[in-house]
C-alpha cells in the first residue's frame, strides 16, 4: 500500500496482472511496456553497410531478446535481392557465434532465457514455415541448450504470427514495398510501435 508506482517492462500478460493488482490496493499509477514489432526501413538510397549492420548485428543483439528489437525489416523493391543475401550472410556468421561460454572469444551470441521462451520461438518458427519464405536459420543449433539459429523470413503473410507478434527471439521478417506510402502504412499496421528506424541518404536514425 505505501508503493505510489510501478513500472513493468514484460509481456502482456503480466501487464494486466500488474495492473488487476494495482487496482486492488491502492489505484497506485502503473507504466506497462508490454513489447515491440519495431519496423526498420530500408530505401534504395541507403548505406547499405550500415543498414545491414542495424539489420543484422544490431536486432541480433542478445539473440533477440530486446523489446525494443526492429524484427520487421522492410527493403524497398530495386535494392532487395542484393540487401536479403548480405542480410543472410551476415545471420550465418552470428550463427557460428553462438556459444555457451561467455569466455570464449568466438562467443559473441548466447542461447535464450530459458526452455519455455526456446520452446515458444521454435514454435512461431514452425507456424513460419507455413506462411513465409524461410531464408535461413529456422532451427535448433547444437544438441544443447536453448540455442536458436539466427532466423530470417521473406514476404510473410500480413495476418501471421511472425510478421504481428513479438517473437523475442533471433526471428526477423523482411517484407518488400514500392513506395514510402506504401511502406509507412506497412510500418504503422501494429499495436507494438515502440522504436522505428529508417535508412537513406536523408535520414540514418
Amino acid at each position: 500500500m505505501q508503493i505510489a508506482k510501478i513500472s513493468i517492462t514484460g509481456s502482456l500478460g503480466a501487464g494486466l496482472k500488474v495492473q488487476e493488482q494495482a487496482s486492488k490496493s491502492n489505484l497506485k499509477k502503473v507504466v506497462l511496456e508490454l513489447g515491440g514489432k519495431s519496423p526498420a526501413i530500408v530505401f534504395n538510397d541507403a548505406d547499405i553497410p550500415t543498414a545491414l549492420g542495424s539489420c543484422s548485428q544490431g536486432f541480433l543483439a542478445n539473440s533477440g531478446q530486446i523489446c525494443a528489437a526492429a524484427s520487421r525489416v522492410y527493403v524497398q523493391e530495386d535494392i532487395a535481392p542484393s540487401f536479403i543475401e548480405g542480410l543472410k550472410g551476415q545471420f550465418e556468421s552470428s550463427s557460428k557465434a553462438l556459444g555457451a561460454d561467455p569466455k570464449e572469444k568466438t562467443t559473441h551470441l548466447g542461447p535464450l532465457a530459458d526452455k519455455q521462451q526456446f520452446d515458444r520461438v521454435m514454435s512461431f518458427i514452425e507456424k513460419g514455415k507455413q506462411s513465409a519464405e524461410l531464408i535461413t536459420g529456422g532451427a535448433r543449433k547444437g544438441e544443447k541448450g536453448c540455442f536458436v539459429e539466427p532466423t530470417i523470413f521473406l514476404n510473410p503473410a500480413l495476418d501471421s504470427p511472425i510478421y504481428k507478434e513479438e517473437i523475442f527471439g533471433p526471428v526477423l521478417v523482411v517484407k518488400t514495398f514500392k513506395t514510402e506510402e506504401e511502406v509507412i502504412e506497412l510500418a504503422n499496421d501494429t499495436t507494438y510501435g515502440l522504436v522505428g528506424e529508417s535508412n537513406s541518404m536523408l535520414t540514418n536514425s
